[in-house]
């Protein structure tokens, strides 16, 4: 027999090999997956937390006195725009940081609407406020034509102006060349978040005149069941994560809800998705009220009206004013910005230089508020946890943004 080489020698056959199953990914390995998905979804969230700082009524001059641009006259004093904000300016650091103005701006004197009290603004007043860092304004309230559509037209043309000057990073709602404008829905983009905006007032004593139409400058009344429906609409059509409406209206000086005013506003969270409602008008303070996850804030009181009276005579419920500040997270399961903790500053002196009520004058305010709030709204009041230094803080349930733990923890 020829022996082979061994390169040639045939190999013995081989024994058919058992088929494996397709490899499978351990249940572990998905669920790890999956947590550190979340984890950066949560991380990107919080990173996009907003913040939104609030005032009240807001005018740079007493009534029926000419602007001037360096300041606001006290007696034959003129107090400079610096000196004027000197408590409140660091306040302004949200990224959304609202005030109602409550006043025309113009440079100069303007023929006024015939009314008691007119309020005329200098353009530098905003301009100041703007460079603080205020950048939401409301225009509709019941001092926007208090010279007459000449006013409503001026008050615009420097309102544009001051976002242009601000590189179109302000807004402003609630006033227009015509009910159109007045009526409309501004939208932008704050931390990668839609925000939508609206504003309505009471015009003068509810007067007609003083209304928007077709062709004529002014607001909305909050009275006038079809233009308070007509907000409600535009603001329920608009998509956004976040919904603010501002609302100006109340009896002057009464801490007390109008008749049917809850009901009103909770029309707004019901109907049009409003996420945060900033109410002012009465020069006191209101209730404050956490509807279907949502924030009502009544009244905020004054907050820098130079044209106001000195509220300090008056007892403990009316004699302060409020600064707020909400901080919101993207909660992905609701699809919208939700509240996560609520800061709020009792006020004094609004009429003058503002500035905090501290200690225990600042804890008595917040009693007082807690209580009216419980009375009025029963468990859908929102109550506060007073600070030794006067202010105080409602920690809301959910997940918070780093600037939210820093008053609350991970509560």
């Amino acid at each position: 027999m020829t022996r082979l080489d061994p390169s040639e020698q045939s190999a013995p056959t081989p024994r058919p090999l058992r088929r494996l199953p397709a490899p499978r990914v351990a249940w572990w390995t998905s669920l790890v997956a999956a947590l550190v998905a979340a984890s950066a979804l949560a991380s990107d969230v919080q990173a996009r937390e907003i913040v939104i700082t609030f005032g009240g009524d807001v005018s740079a001059n007493r009534s029926r006195v000419a602007p001037q641009s360096g300041g606001t006259r006290f007696g034959r004093r003129l107090v400079g725009w610096s000196e004027w904000t000197q408590n409140t300016a660091k306040w302004f650091n949200g990224d959304i940081n609202f005030i109602n103005l409550e006043t025309v701006i113009a440079p100069g004197q303007l023929r006024d609407a015939r009314k008691k009290y007119t309020f005329l603004s200098h353009p530098n007043a905003v301009r100041h406020l703007v460079g603080r860092g205020v950048n939401l304004f409301s225009l509709a309230n019941n001092h926007a034509y208090d010279y007459g559509a000449r006013g409503v037209k001026s008050t615009l043309k420097h309102m544009r102006l001051e976002r242009k000057r601000a590189g179109g990073r302000i807004w402003y709602a609630g006033i227009g060349r015509n009910d159109r404008e007045a009526a409309a829905v501004k939208t932008f983009k704050i931390n990668g978040h839609s925000v939508a905006y609206a504003a309505i007032g009471n015009l003068t004593n509810m007067n007609r005149r003083h209304r928007a139409g077709p062709r004529k400058p002014g607001s909305l009344g909050i009275r006038i069941p079809e233009d308070w429906q007509r907000i409600l609409t535009n603001l329920g059509r608009t998509k956004a994560d976040l919904k603010i409406l501002s609302c100006h209206l109340g009896v002057e000086r009464k801490v007390r809800l109008d008749r049917g005013q809850k009901a009103k506003y909770e029309r707004a969270i019901d109907e049009a998705g409003v996420d945060l409602l900033i109410g002012h008008h009465p020069h006191v303070v209101r209730p404050i009220q956490k509807h279907r996850g949502r924030l009502i804030f009544y009244s905020l009181g004054n907050f820098m009206m130079r044209g106001a009276r000195d509220m300090t005579p008056l007892p403990d419920a009316q004699d302060y004013g409020l600064f707020g500040r909400v901080y919101m997270d993207f909660d992905v399961r609701k699809g919208r910005m939700v509240a996560r903790a609520v800061e709020i500053v009792p006020l004094t002196q609004m009429h003058a230089i503002t500035q905090p009520l501290r200690g225990a004058e600042g804890r008595r305010r917040i009693t007082v508020l807690n209580r009216l709030s419980r009375k009025e709204l029963g468990d859908e009041a929102l109550v506060f946890k007073a600070r030794r230094n006067g202010s105080a803080v409602a920690c809301l349930p959910g997940p918070k943004g780093k600037r939210a733990r820093r008053i609350c923890g991970r509560r």
